[in-house]
């Protein structure tokens, strides 16, 4: 066969492929049912270099979802070409390999479904028919290959499947850039409100589609080293006194001037309630809880007995949205939101220091919230006109810590300011700031801000990315002054 068949064998081979795997994305978004996609999009983040994610996420921020799920999906594609070719190059080996491929599919995505039996069979009988049966139509032997009318009939066939899986995957991508990146709803002013709205609330997740729970069917259940090991369902939790804690959460993978960081009013139980009820057993080091979607974190013992660590049910006066966790989620004041385990379905008391999902891919095990200050306005590259006032302000943040004060340099840096901050709404929340200022000499001018914690440490001034511990550093925003016409 010559090299410009076995190149059209690739191509319709990687098509397939492509065909396969959004019908696998639609069947995850859909059925939120866990997929090969999902896995693979997993191992990728774990064999990925630690440097080499670092510096994705500096330069595409809230792209990098969509981008290695688009990476996931051509990585498919080229795998199912190569498949393709190797068919029709060893055609003895043909039929064997095709049905060791048919069943390796159904077997494994009805494994991986992590659903009813019924359901993931389902699942893996349709998308093994699209990959296997598209696989055996065009690695046919010449000899026994369509008629033209036929081949014309699957080219345009193959045509329409691929507009529709692009149309598809980039809706999906744009779904996913859009929930990574928050709304950021402002005031009059140009502030965050105090308070986030839900509907602002940054979301953030390892998933292409996260998990759908039937609070009538879902139960927590809490083991290892304990004397009574408990399972719970949902309304056995709520039904206890509720606690209301404004806390807010920030993302570790957030930049110095980042979206992914909100305030929350939180309604739940505090986790120590529950861990007393079971009768800890010593020594208990690490309190590990497990996420429907196969998530998994921990916090030491000592932080899972703090009063303000809670089992959240509610935001901001409403049930716990999906997309935040429903039924059950983590809230602890100070650490990054990557510990703040979502979908709880298992908590378990362990004697060693467990390694959670993004431990084992390089990031903080600890997660201390570091100093955290950003100007919201003017934005970079704003013009003021000399003479006018001019508002400045922006967020303030270091956990459990609290902010002792705000300063703010127009010089970029030679000398500072302690601007206005507003009362916080609770020592685990962020401030907002401002203050203002008029410019009396046109030119162009560094805006820097910094914070100092309540324990009067200063924020870092070196500029560090997200990865491994969280991000440090002074906002700049860069603004030009000009003489009124």
């Amino acid at each position: 066969m010559s090299e410009t068949r076995y190149a059209r064998r690739f191509w319709l081979g990687a098509l397939v492929g492509l065909l396969w795997t959004v019908l696998l994305l639609l069947v995850e978004v859909l059925l939120a049912v866990r997929t090969i996609v999902q896995v693979v999009l997993e191992l990728a983040t774990a064999l990925v270099p630690i440097r080499f994610l670092s510096w994705l996420l500096g330069r595409v921020e809230g792209g990098a979802k969509p981008l290695a799920l688009l990476l996931v999906l051509l990585s498919i594609a080229v795998c199912t070409g190569l498949i393709g070719v190797s068919l029709v190059r060893w055609p003895r080996y043909r039929p064997w390999t095709l049905w060791i491929l048919a069943v390796g599919s159904v077997v494994t995505s009805a494994w991986l479904s992590r659903t009813t039996l019924l359901l993931g069979l389902l699942v893996g009988v349709s998308s093994t028919a699209c990959l296997i049966g598209g696989l055996a139509v065009v690695t046919r032997n010449d000899a026994l290959s369509f008629s033209r009318q036929r081949r014309a009939l699957l080219r345009v066939l193959g045509m329409g499947g691929l507009l529709v899986s692009i149309g598809a995957v980039g809706r999906l991508l744009a779904d996913l850039q859009a929930r990574s990146r928050p709304p950021g709803a402002v005031d009059e002013r140009g502030l965050p409100p105090a308070l986030t709205p839900i509907g602002d609330f940054y979301v953030v997740s390892k998933n292409v589609s996260d998990p759908v729970i039937d609070s009538r069917s879902w139960r927590l259940r809490i083991h290892g080293r304990v004397e009574q090991p408990l399972e719970l369902d949902l309304a056995a939790i709520t039904a206890r006194p509720g606690v209301r804690m404004i806390a807010t959460l920030e993302c570790i993978s957030n930049d110095v001037w980042g979206p992914y960081i909100s305030t929350g009013e939180w309604l739940g139980v505090p986790l120590r309630d529950l861990l007393r009820e079971a009768r800890p057993v010593e020594p208990v080091v690490d309190v590990i809880l497990r996420a429907a979607d196969g998530y998994s974190d921990s916090v030491p013992f000592s932080v899972a007995l703090h009063p303000s660590t809670l089992l959240a049910y509610g935001l901001n006066g409403h049930t716990l949205p999906p997309e935040h966790g429903f039924p059950l989620r983590l809230v602890v004041p100070g650490i990054y939101g990557m510990k703040q385990v979502k979908w709880i379905t298992e908590i378990e008391l362990s004697e060693i220091d467990y390694h959670g999902y993004w431990q084992q891919r390089g990031w903080s095990d600890t997660a201390i919230v570091r100093i955290h200050s950003r100007i919201d306005v003017p934005r970079d590259g704003s013009v003021v006109p000399v003479g006018q006032e001019v508002f400045i302000g922006g967020i303030a943040f270091a956990g459990d810590r609290g902010i002792g004060r705000v300063e703010l340099s127009t010089d970029d840096g030679t000398t500072w300011q302690t601007v206005e901050q507003e009362a916080p709404l609770s020592p685990f929340s962020w401030v907002r700031w401002w203050m203002t200022w008029r410019p009396t000499v046109p030119g162009r001018y560094r805006l820097v801000v910094r914070a100092w914690d309540g324990r009067g440490q200063l924020q870092e001034p070196e500029e560090r990315p997200p990865l491994p511990e969280g991000a440090t550093g002074w906002h700049r925003v860069g603004i030009v002054v000009r003489a009124s016409a």
